[in-house]
């Protein structure tokens, strides 16, 4: 299937994560919805695994692939931390657009690490076509979190931290693009959630969040199931993209 249709239906998917995430989160600690979440597309990743023939390929894995994987993982795990507590107190239609902005600071660490593969070998078109399109996303995401008058006076902690929720997202780009070399996608992506789900669960146990499991209602984990699944095609989706 061709990179530009995966990633399209990758962004469809990651989209739906959001909605889903934010109805999940009424009455759910960010930190739990990260961990359970995870545990969804852990499963999710094995049957496409097992579907796949995946397993196959790990003694494949290098000291690399397991190397950028864990750091794929350990950032993803800080990026959710961040944009599910940014989700918890800002709205949807300001966290979300300052979470895409990693696109901006992915561009540009592709173009540090990748020259050659995110230019096309230098061509000036695609240079300027690039930096035009990260211009014109931080002018949109500018507009879109720009407070209007009519507004009331609302908690602005949601700014930094889907600030820092961009930052490690774009990290998790570059560190996946080096970590799924000559691997298949769907395994680095199982074993990449292995290790968010070890760190977010750590971070649970050691804050004592799942003491407010209780106090989930019915709605919460339907709405987190449904975006863990979507999280899980949108990752597979995309890291496929990433590998071809």
């Amino acid at each position: 299937m061709n990179w530009f249709l995966l990633a399209l239906l990758a962004a469809v998917f990651t989209s739906l994560t959001s909605i889903f995430a934010k109805i999940g989160l009424k009455s759910v600690n960010s930190n739990f919805a990260t961990a359970y979440k995870t545990v969804i597309v852990i499963f999710f990743s094995i049957i496409i695994c097992l579907i796949r023939g995946s397993f196959a390929f790990i003694s494949q894995l290098n000291i690399y692939n397991y190397l950028f994987l864990f750091l794929s993982g350990i950032a993803t795990g800080l990026s959710w931390i961040f944009y599910y507590k940014a989700l918890k107190i800002g709205d949807v239609n300001k966290v979300a657009p300052i979470d895409k902005c990693s696109f901006i600071l992915t561009s540009i660490l592709f173009l540090i690490f990748f020259f050659d593969d995110t230019t096309k070998g230098g061509n000036a078109l695609t240079i300027i076509m690039l930096i035009l399109s990260m211009i014109l996303m931080g002018l949109g995401t500018i507009l879109m979190i720009t407070k209007k008058k009519s507004e009331e006076v609302e908690n602005k902690k949601y700014l930094v931290f889907a600030g820092f929720s961009a930052i490690f997202a774009s990290l998790v780009s570059l560190f996946v693009k080096i970590g799924l070399k000559n691997i298949e996608s769907d395994l680095g992506t199982l074993f990449r959630t292995i290790v968010v789900f070890v760190f977010a669960s750590t971070i649970v146990l050691i804050k004592k969040d799942y003491k407010e499991i209780s106090k989930i209602d019915r709605n919460g984990w339907i709405f987190l199931t449904i975006s863990g699944v979507a999280t899980g095609a949108a990752w597979l989706l995309e890291y496929e993209a990433l590998n071809i």
